[in-house]
C-alpha cells in the first residue's frame, strides 16, 4: 500500500535464488506529494536442510540524505553552469597570450602564462566531468545507440590517444575480434575507452606497452586496456570506482585528473547494460575491462529506455 508502483515490479522478480542479499533504495507514497526513501536489504534464513524458510528485511530511513542529495545536485549543476562561461572566456584570453598575438613575453612570464593555462585546462575538465555525473545521476543521458565494429571503436579511441602515447615513449598494441558489433552510443563508448586509456599512459614507465582487446566472452563483448604499471593494492580494488578516488593521494597533484573519470565511465557502461571491473597486482600492472551485449542480444533502444533482449 505504501510502496511507490513503480518500484513493485523490482519485488514480484524476486527468488529464493536472488532475494539473499537483495538490496535497493525503495521510493514510498508520503502525504500529498512527498516522497519518502528507504534502503531495503534482504536476508534468506534456511533450515538444516538448506530449504529456504524465513526472509530477514531490514529498512532504513534514507529520507533526509536524498533530500540532501538531491540539494547537493542541483547545487553542483549551477554552479557548474555558471562556473563554465567565464572560464571559457579566461582560457580564450590566455591562448591569445601564449600565441604571442600581443608579441614574445619574458621568459618568467611566458612559464607563468604556461602554468596558467594547464590549470584553467584542468578546472574546464573538473567541471565538465562533475557536469556530467550530474547529468547521468539525475537519469538524463540520452543513448543514440546504433549498430557499430568493435574495431571502430578501438580505432576512434586509438587516434584521440595516440599523440599522448608518443610523447610518454610508450608502445600501444591491439588485439581485436574483427567480426564483434555492438549496439552503442559511439561518442559515449570511445569516453569509456579513452579514459582507461589515458589512466593506462599515467601509470605506465616508460618504453613499456599498452594493450587494448576487444574478444567475445560469455556472451558480451569484452574490451580490456591492460598496462605494466605499479598496479592497485587489493584493499583498493573494491572503491577504484568511487567519485573523486585515487590510488595515492599524490595522484591528483602529479598525475592530473579529478578522480571521476573512472565513475563516469562505469556510469556510461551500466547505461548500456553492461558491467566494468579491474585485475590488478602490484608491480605487474592492471587490467581494466567493460562487458557489453553483442548485437544480437540487444534490441533496438530509444533515448534511456534500454531493455536487453
Amino acid at each position: 500500500m505504501l510502496t511507490h508502483p513503480e518500484e513493485l515490479e523490482a519485488f514480484r522478480s524476486l527468488t529464493p535464488r536472488t532475494i539473499d542479499g537483495f538490496q535497493r533504495e525503495i521510493r514510498f507514497l508520503g502525504c500529498g506529494d512527498t516522497a519518502l526513501w528507504g534502503y531495503l536489504t534482504l536476508s534468506l534464513l534456511r533450515d538444516e536442510a538448506g530449504i529456504p524458510r524465513q526472509v530477514i528485511g531490514v529498512l532504513q530511513d534514507i529520507t533526509t540524505r536524498k533530500e540532501a542529495e538531491q540539494v547537493k545536485d542541483e547545487f553542483i549543476s549551477v554552479v557548474g553552469h555558471e562556473l563554465r562561461t567565464p572560464l571559457t572566456s579566461i582560457r580564450g584570453s590566455l591562448g591569445l597570450l601564449e600565441g604571442g598575438v600581443f608579441g614574445e613575453l619574458p621568459e618568467e612570464a611566458a612559464n607563468m602564462l604556461a602554468l596558467a593555462v594547464i590549470n584553467t585546462d584542468r578546472l574546464v575538465r573538473l567541471i565538465n566531468d562533475i557536469l556530467d555525473i550530474e547529468r547521468m545521476d539525475a537519469g538524463r543521458v540520452e543513448l543514440e545507440l546504433a549498430p557499430i565494429k568493435a574495431s571502430e571503436l578501438v580505432n576512434s579511441a586509438m587516434q584521440i590517444i595516440q599523440m599522448t602515447v608518443t610523447q610518454a615513449e610508450l608502445t600501444l598494441t591491439t588485439e581485436v575480434d574483427d567480426d564483434l558489433t555492438v549496439a552503442v552510443d559511439a561518442d559515449r563508448i570511445v569516453q569509456v575507452l579513452v579514459n582507461l586509456l589515458g589512466n593506462a599512459v599515467k601509470f605506465s614507465p616508460h618504453h613499456s606497452t599498452i594493450t587494448v582487446t576487444a574478444t567475445a566472452e560469455h556472451g558480451c563483448a569484452r574490451f580490456a586496456v591492460t598496462d605494466t604499471g605499479r598496479g592497485i593494492p587489493v584493499d583498493q580494488l573494491g572503491t577504484i570506482f568511487e567519485r573523486f578516488r585515487q590510488v595515492d593521494a599524490s595522484d591528483a597533484r602529479e598525475k592530473g585528473g579529478s578522480g571521476l573519470g573512472l565513475a563516469i565511465a562505469r556510469n556510461i557502461v551500466e547505461h548500456h547494460d553492461g558491467q566494468m571491473g579491474v585485475e590488478s597486482k602490484v608491480g605487474q600492472g592492471s587490467t581494466f575491462y567493460f562487458m557489453l551485449p553483442l548485437l544480437n542480444d540487444r534490441v533496438t533502444i530509444q533515448g534511456d529506455q534500454r531493455d536487453a533482449a
